[in-house]
């Protein structure tokens, strides 16, 4: 059902509908989910009372029996086949505060995405409070992400972005535009990206090419994009004085696609190889469609400058986005 097909019962009122649930969302990322309420008229929902009084069981007392009935109720609803259900709740003393979680998945694939919201606001509760004891594998990005597809999938383009970003951190977002633009390069080139190095705030890139000389020439442009970005992700304060530039952040070194893979750094080098170079691909998915949704929204308002600016932005994090490109050039 949707809103405009009854008035709202007041247990649902009292569940979903409480701005308090919202704003604050997070403590560690202090994003205003203001425009999420109140319910638009096409907005889907689930109005039961049965499956309303179970999740208030729940959400009063977190318990396998708690989970049990929710699970229930969403059976009988048909948010949930019986036969899914069934085979959760043979493994409900499996669950903590991740049952959150898997509320928010049921309702977001309904595409109910503010109660999902409401839910995984709960699980994120959790995380945030101070538990030395907390079970491994709870503190995941999986339900920072789901937050921020929710987001986008209710035409908050903005809260998205803002959400997604502060989840993701500045390094990360540098380190994900960068990456992606060294390796659409490698590729032109006819080569990829052999290792990514580190050394406090610089970067190395070693990467294949089919003619390293050739492709060498294209490295004062790649640093100098990926400087830009860097410095426009995250402040760099120099006290040396007034228009001293910024240090060196990045390093590229061109060899042959017959070169050897990089081998055990000898003593004293300052750079120590990348171990994790996920590029956090359900963030970054995130980002792209929601600075596209934004930047469709400014073109439709006049703003054409600032669109293409976010989809400039958009592109340096995934140079490959056709649905991008095709964006800018239609600015042109």
């Amino acid at each position: 059902m949707t809103t405009d097909s009854l008035l709202l019962s007041d247990g649902f009122q009292r569940l979903y509908c409480d701005a308090a649930v919202f704003d604050p969302f997070s403590m560690q990322h202090p994003i205003s989910f203001r425009s999420v309420l109140p319910f638009q008229p096409e907005d889907p929902v689930m109005d039961d009372p049965h499956l309303i009084g179970a999740e208030e069981a729940h959400l009063a007392d977190q318990n396998g029996l708690t989970r049990r009935e929710v699970l229930e109720a969403y059976a009988r609803c048909g948010l949930l086949p019986e036969a899914e259900a069934d085979q959760m709740k043979s493994v409900i003393d499996d669950f903590e505060a991740d049952f959150f979680d898997l509320m928010g998945l049921i309702y977001a694939n309904a595409g109910m995405f503010i109660c999902a919201l409401r839910w995984y606001r709960e699980l994120i509760a959790e995380l945030e409070k101070p538990r030395p004891n907390r079970r491994a594998g709870l503190d995941s990005e999986d339900v920072h992400a789901s937050v921020g597809y929710c987001l986008y999938s209710l035409g908050l383009y903005a809260e998205a972005i803002s959400w997604t970003k502060s989840c993701i951190g500045p390094d990360s977002i540098t380190d994900m535009a960068c990456q992606a633009l060294m390796q659409y390069e490698a590729q032109l080139a006819g080569g990829r990206i052999l290792a990514i190095e580190r050394a406090a705030a610089r970067t190395r890139y070693t990467v294949s090419a089919l003619d390293p000389a050739q492709a060498s020439q294209n490295t004062p442009r790649l640093i100098t994009a990926m400087t830009e970005y860097a410095l426009l992700q995250k402040s760099y304060i120099g006290w040396a004085g007034l228009n001293v530039p910024a240090p060196q952040m990045f390093y590229i070194d061109w060899v042959g696609n017959d070169a050897p893979a990089p081998g055990i750094p000898p003593e004293g080098y300052p750079f120590k190889f990348d171990a994790d170079v996920s590029d956090l691909p359900r963030h970054k998915m995130n980002l792209l469609f929601a600075t596209c949704g934004q930047a469709d929204a400014l073109v439709e308002s006049g703003h054409i400058a600032e669109a293409r600016r976010l989809l400039y932005e958009a592109a340096l994090l995934e140079p490959a986005a056709g649905f991008v490109r095709d964006r800018i050039n239609t600015l042109r």
